[in-house]
């Protein structure tokens, strides 16, 4: 896997290079390591730029569920309220239906609520947070490579420490789709396959990063009264089956 926090080191030099010679202040970085969750086996590194209210994601990952789309988010609080990412030794205080695995709903009291979704195109809030049509599907291989620029509050902006990314998506069974008789715990009508956590972590300290450049692929700030757990619009739900039912279609075409 490629390394971003040696992207973010190069950058953060460069901008304090240019910020010395024309007295721009560099924008900050926070780096993560994100650690398999469910025994998923998926991991990934990200980088978060932020420059005002303006942030740039990326994230490589490996380890994910082939041709799968992969909900992914950043959770957590802008009231300074802290947040962990799931251990192994949570899953028996928090594994309420007792089937060893820690659903969406049973982890989000420890990593928080959505506060910014991470799709690849359109709104980027809360109640983005099951369209799935809209999130990166991992290759053949199961890596997952994103990036993107967007808009978010002040309020999110100033809060990235305290946030977790959670990545989503895990093909349990081994059947090479997401598909189960068990049940998400955000949608019935959704497998616990679809979204249950794969992988999370927080962000480390800020660091000198250089300012974010070019235009700005982001069309929608992120909503701080969005639902905790994973976004609140009834029309997120809909959105989701729209785009699960026509990811099963491809795979049933393919």
């Amino acid at each position: 896997m490629r390394i971003l926090r040696s992207t973010l080191v190069a950058a953060g030099t460069a901008a304090i290079i240019a910020a010395g010679a024309s007295g721009a202040v560099a924008a900050e970085g926070y780096n993560a390591t994100l650690d398999e969750l469910n025994g998923s086996g998926a991991e990934s590194t990200a980088m978060v730029t932020v420059d005002g209210t303006t942030v740039r994601v990326e994230i490589e990952g490996t380890g994910f569920t082939p041709d799968a789309p992969h909900a992914q988010h950043l959770h957590g609080a802008t009231d300074g309220t802290e947040f962990m990412c799931p251990t192994p030794g949570d899953v028996d205080e928090l594994d309420e239906d007792g089937d060893g695995l820690l659903s969406t709903v049973e982890a989000a009291s420890l990593y928080g609520g959505v506060m910014v979704s991470l799709t690849t195109e359109g709104d980027t809030s809360g109640d983005s947070a099951l369209a799935v049509d809209r999130f990166p599907v991992a290759d053949a291989d199961g890596n997952l490579d994103y990036s993107r620029t967007f808009e978010v509050s002040e309020d999110i902006a100033g809060s990235l420490t305290n946030m977790h990314l959670v990545q989503h998506g895990f093909d349990i069974d081994g059947s090479g789709e997401y598909d189960g008789e068990a049940r998400s715990s955000l949608d019935d009508s959704l497998p616990l396959e679809a979204t249950i956590p794969a992988a999370c972590g927080e962000f480390g300290d800020a660091q000198s990063a250089a300012p974010i450049g070019g235009v700005d692929t982001g069309d929608a700030a992120a909503d701080t009264s969005t639902a905790v757990v994973f976004g609140s619009a009834a029309a997120a739900t809909a959105v989701a089956g729209l785009g699960f039912a026509a990811y099963s279609r491809r795979r049933v075409q393919q």
